[in-house]
């Protein structure tokens, strides 16, 4: 993992522990607090420090934050500001939903509440293209469930999907070639 510094993974979904996260500063005109998990104080807190009537509170499985943020980011107009807090596999997937909907880094605020090793995340197959959803962590070695490859979990997550690159563990191993002819001595 020496290569972690020039990584994309963000800081907080990184190996380690969790990085504490204060109220972000309100810079918006507009507010997006995205929550998946048991997150209702922390959306709460959040909440309570923003202006009345600019915020909309988006909650619920991984799948159901991904589809209502970017319903929402469809309709947003300038000067919105998207808040998440997730497990770090759903808040990289959310982070990728808010950066294809055009918003940039400085747009947007994560505070995770599972570590990068403990939570799930997607694994992109760079054999097979299919995704797979595990609980891995950079380095680790994760079954594809397209083609039974066993995937390296690499040090890079695309900024568009929030998916982990994966691709086979020996792929760099040398093999013997088969012939398909028996060999008689």
């Amino acid at each position: 993992m020496s290569q972690i510094a020039y990584s994309s993974v963000p800081a907080w979904a990184r190996p380690g522990d969790l990085v504490e996260t204060t109220t972000p500063t309100p810079t918006g005109s507009s507010y997006l607090l995205v929550g998946v998990g048991d997150v209702a104080d922390a959306l709460g807190r959040w909440e309570a420090d923003l202006p009345p009537l600019v915020t909309t509170r988006i909650h619920g499985s991984a799948d159901t934050a991904a589809e209502l943020l970017a319903a929402a980011l469809a309709e947003a107009t300038v000067g919105i500001r998207v808040w998440i807090v997730a497990d770090a596999g759903s808040a990289l997937r959310l982070r990728g939903v808010a950066v294809s909907a055009g918003l940039e880094d400085d747009e947007i605020e994560v505070m995770t509440t599972v570590s990068a090793e403990q939570a799930e995340v997607d694994v992109f197959c760079s054999h097979c293209r299919t995704v797979t959803r595990a609980r891995a962590a950079i380095d680790d070695v994760t079954p594809c469930v397209g083609c039974r490859r066993d995937l390296l979990v690499y040090y890079h997550v695309s900024r568009r999907t929030g998916q982990y690159l994966g691709f086979m563990v020996d792929a760099e191993t040398a093999r013997p070639q088969s012939t398909g002819e028996e060999v008689v001595l």
